[in-house]
């Protein structure tokens, strides 16, 4: 019989009550035993909706519980809860974006270190069937002449209409300000004081495009130099980056806010195949990732589209981190793919055109 590893959940919002804590009470391998949020709210509505009796208001408290192996940190800030619970020798499974600076990852990396404990990064989507079975589709690619990352996210107020979702309705406008203080001197610190101006488009690319960055890095490693960069209208971004001297990136995010659209795609270019990997709204679960070829056969174009799994990619990566666990293995996703995620993030935003 499989060994059962205890989770504690820290952050019981959107992402916690949509993905992880369903998949945790589904898997064998888990088992919930304790939440934490400063909603009491939320605590005393999702730990009876999860069957969870250990409900806290502080995070501190949480990671002394002896019975929980795996902490997961879902709130918004993240490298102070993660080196807490690391430093009581808790295993961390940290949502995307890893932190909001470079030395916040380097403490959380340090902290993993020092405990002997594993530090995974939740990106889902490189656990995705479909970006696994694209991967090396795309290092077949013979000259590679360009490739293309695409996200323009939508009104994320549908997931309301999709699921029943509980609110921090009782949390003190007081705190949530303090919270929102802290969050944009730590962001700050990480691009400078000079681009300032820019913090709301650099907690975008944290928080809509990390997953970008790390399928864009795992396909094809990190940029040579960043060419040109131009951040507008607050929120948008397009770059060109090179690899090499014969190789382009073009990079285009942004936030669509008037409709519930959503639009994430990777594409790559060269002399024998294109090829696209269509990513769906990410909280709409089991649904299917698209890869779509188009390759030279014998002379002859050929057009194909694999639909490979249904398999959800937050259920896969709970199921990898159970593997690094037991058997002492280093995460696909690990502390330092999250810090290089985070570096390119700042160089992005450092990059722009004035």
């Amino acid at each position: 019989m499989n060994k059962i590893l205890g989770v504690g959940v820290i952050g019981c919002g959107q992402i916690a009550q949509i993905a992880h804590l369903p998949f945790i009470n589904e898997l064998s391998e888990f088992e919930s035993r304790a939440i934490c949020d400063i909603s009491q709210n939320i605590l005393n509505t999702v730990g009876k909706r999860f069957c969870v009796s250990k409900c806290y208001l502080d995070y501190r408290d949480l990671v002394k519980q002896p019975d929980i192996d795996v902490v997961l940190v879902s709130t918004v800030d993240h490298a102070e809860i993660a080196v807490a619970a690391m430093d009581a020798g808790k295993h961390v499974l940290c949502e995307k974006p890893m932190a909001f600076n470079l030395e916040q990852c380097d403490a959380m990396i340090e902290a993993s270190k020092r405990n002997n404990v594993k530090l995974m990064i939740a990106y889902m989507k490189r656990y995705d069937p479909a970006y696994q079975f694209a991967l090396p589709l795309l290092h077949e690619i013979k000259d590679l002449r360009l490739i293309r990352v695409h996200d323009l996210a939508g009104d994320y107020h549908i997931n309301n209409e999709i699921y029943d979702l509980y609110v921090n309705s009782d949390v003190p406008m007081e705190v949530k300000e303090e919270a929102l203080r802290v969050e944009r001197d730590a962001k700050i610190r990480a691009i400078g004081e000079s681009r300032a101006d820019l913090v709301e488009a650099y907690g975008l690319l944290l928080g809509l495009c990390s997953h970008d960055s790390i399928v864009l890095h795992e396909a094809f490693g990190s940029p040579t130099k960043i060419k040109y960069v131009d951040i507008y209208s607050g929120i948008y971004t397009v770059a060109i980056l090179e690899y090499g001297n014969s190789v382009r990136c073009v990079w285009e995010s942004g936030y669509l806010l008037e409709r519930p659209s959503w639009d994430e795609h990777l594409f790559a270019y060269g002399e024998n195949r294109a090829l696209q990997i269509e990513f769906p709204f990410p909280y709409l679960k089991n649904a299917v990732t698209y890869v779509n070829v188009n390759e030279n056969e014998n002379g002859v174009n050929v057009q194909k589209r694999f639909q490979v799994s249904f398999d959800e990619a937050f259920k896969r990566e709970w199921r990898h981190l159970y593997e690094c666990i037991v058997e002492d293995k280093e995460p696909i996703t690990g502390g330092e793919k999250g810090r290089r995620d985070i570096a390119f993030l700042i160089d992005l935003v450092k990059a722009s055109r004035p």
